[in-house]
């Protein structure tokens, strides 16, 4: 799940789902959505509404009502419990407890790594989750900083075992997971076992000590090299745990430890009581906890009609805090990276500056003024639901906002003072994807000679019918994990600069017309044959070029799609959209 806190339910949002009421949205995966839902007995639980495409087939719905029999036997503290589902409902749903906090990612990105102490108890709490997960036989295959919940009584632990109802669904050359954060057996196919899940827990740490990734940004098919053949980045691990983490991440299964010895090393380096937090990390948990209470008094009345937007609401200003000592001012917030090839070397970044202590009295304010913010959030949403309603609209404003741009943990304490300034006017890049919905045509490809790039800076929509209407929109998400794109299937999200702590992934899917050329490579069985990549689907080509760039081997030219044969002299790759793709080599 990913999301920067609650938002208000939008046009096409369901209002109740089983017999769960909605209230606001929490984020979206490559799964379904996730809303904030209250049961009859006026109890919050999350809702996971699975994805359409994964409703209509028949080998998921069965396999995951068995994932999710298998998941509601799961305990321990640090796991967030499944409490209903309906695997036969149109579309299949999934009610697990509600925590009320950030992910782990949102929370490191806010507010930049964690110290040791706080790594070390996050790792024995997943450890000892991770072993309630698979003392079931259950694996979880989709552990990541984004499915690593922070609530005020630790950390827990969601979409434990659902990623395997997904295999159903996926081809032969796909894979389910996310890149960068899947063992390197995932990647080969091979067995999954606990082991799998230790890599990947190994892989969470590093992120929390360090803010980085451990095999850096890039194309889906960089980072799954760099998994299976190079070593993480583990510059700025603390020593204690550097031995531990660099042991999880072993290419091997076999010489990782098992969850046990994470549990008791972690735990040694642990303090007693328990999982403690940064003070803006703990202010970002009191947000989520104050948006929560108002989306819930509010009853969901925030809901948007019109076509989707991406825009927030404009943030109101800060309330006024006490007065407080002179403090040292935050380095501001350092975007991720655009979508870019095989990393560089890159210094671990700084870890935030020490504040001074609090005056008395002092957090309390700062949770008052969470709270006074959260209501005007949410009042702001349910304003911009009325007919007059101009969110979609770009405009620079006069009213002040802090430079943190999330509205979690847009208030970093009471001891710590934040700079104000304008609202930042919209990127027009930005604003071309914030323009853009599915069922759109775009007039671009993936530039051949690097991944990372296409062939336009921005976004444009054409007509379907145009021969260079190359990419289809399949879906809008604020995450590339909300995309579910099949690389093989010619399907990847195109994302946008950032802007006001948003970004818009655009899940395109290619559309190839008959004659029409893209790149492919050498088969890696025999090297006698040609075989596609998902950079190689997502390119075009000039047929009549001798030419072709550095990774690529043959010229393909599409001869259609079909359910089964290919035309004489074509070859053929099944399992293409459920068919067979057919091109022959120029």
């Amino acid at each position: 799940m990913s999301g920067a806190g609650l938002k208000a339910l939008k046009a096409g949002d369901p209002e109740q789902v089983g017999p769960y009421r909605l209230l606001a949205r929490l984020g979206a995966g490559g799964m379904g959505r996730v809303y904030l839902g209250r049961s009859q007995g006026r109890r919050l639980v999350a809702v996971k509404v699975v994805h359409p495409h994964f409703a209509d087939n028949a080998s998921f719905r069965r396999r995951f009502a068995k994932e999710v029999a298998a998941a509601r036997r799961i305990g321990g503290f640090y796991t967030a419990h499944v409490v209903d589902a309906d695997p036969d409902a149109d579309p299949p749903w999934l009610v697990t407890e509600y925590i009320a906090g950030p992910t782990l990612q949102e929370a490191v990105d806010e507010n930049g790594p964690l110290p040791q102490a706080s790594v070390a108890a996050l790792g024995a709490g997943l450890a000892e989750g991770l072993g309630a997960v698979h003392e079931q036989n259950v694996i979880h295959r989709d552990l990541k900083p984004g499915n690593v919940l922070l609530a005020g009584d630790g950390a827990r632990i969601i979409d434990f075992g659902i990623a395997r109802a997904m295999d159903a669904t996926s081809q032969s050359l796909t894979l389910v997971g996310t890149p960068g954060y899947m063992s390197p057996e995932q990647y080969l196919g091979g067995d999954i076992g606990p082991a799998s899940d230790v890599f990947c827990l190994a892989a969470v740490l590093t992120f929390a000590a360090t803010g980085r990734h451990p095999f850096g940004e890039g194309p889906p098919d960089a980072l799954g090299y760099r998994v299976r053949h190079e070593q993480p980045d583990l510059a700025g691990i603390p020593a204690a745990l550097l031995e531990l983490i660099a042991a999880g991440l072993e290419k091997d299964p076999d010489d990782r430890p098992p969850t046990e010895e994470f549990l008791d090393r972690c735990s040694a380096l642990a303090p007693d009581e328990g999982m403690s937090l940064p003070e803006t990390f703990d202010t970002m948990i009191a947000t989520r906890v104050a948006e929560t209470e108002v989306f819930a008094g509010s009853a969901g009345a925030g809901k948007k009609s019109g076509p989707k937007q991406k825009q927030k609401p404009k943030p109101p200003p800060k309330p006024k805090a006490p007065p407080k000592p002179k403090a040292q001012t935050p380095p501001k917030p350092k975007a991720p990276p655009q979508r870019q090839p095989p990393r560089p070397p890159v210094a671990p970044p700084a870890r935030p500056p020490v504040k001074p202590p609090a005056p008395a009295g002092g957090i309390a304010a700062g949770v008052i003024g969470v709270l006074l913010v959260a209501l005007l959030i949410a009042v702001a949403a349910q304003d911009r639901s009325s007919p007059s309603d101009n969110a979609g609209s770009s405009s620079s404003t006069s009213s002040p906002t802090s430079t943190r741009t999330r509205t979690s943990g847009t208030y970093g304490g009471s001891d710590t003072t934040r700079s104000s300034s304008p609202t930042p006017t919209p990127d027009p890049t930005f604003e071309a994807f914030d323009e853009i919905r599915v069922g759109d045509c775009l007039d671009a490809y993936q530039d051949p000679y690097d991944s990372s790039e296409w062939s336009e800076n921005k976004p444009t929509a054409v007509s379907c019918g145009r021969s260079d209407a190359y990419l289809k929109v399949y879906d809008v998400e604020d995450s590339s994990s909300g995309c579910d794109a099949e690389l093989l299937d010619g399907e990847d999200w195109w994302r946008s600069p950032y802007h006001d702590g948003e970004r818009i992934y655009l899940c395109v899917r290619r559309q190839f017309r008959d004659g029409e050329c893209f790149l492919g490579k050498k088969s890696s069985k025999d090297g006698s044959t040609a075989s596609i990549t998902g950079h190689g689907l997502m390119t075009s080509w000039s047929c009549g070029k001798n030419t072709v760039p550095r990774g690529f081997n043959y010229i393909l030219q599409f001869t259609g799609y079909y359910e089964s044969r290919c035309p004489s002299g074509s070859l053929r790759w099944n399992d293409f959209r459920k068919g067979v793709l057919c091109a022959r080599i120029v």
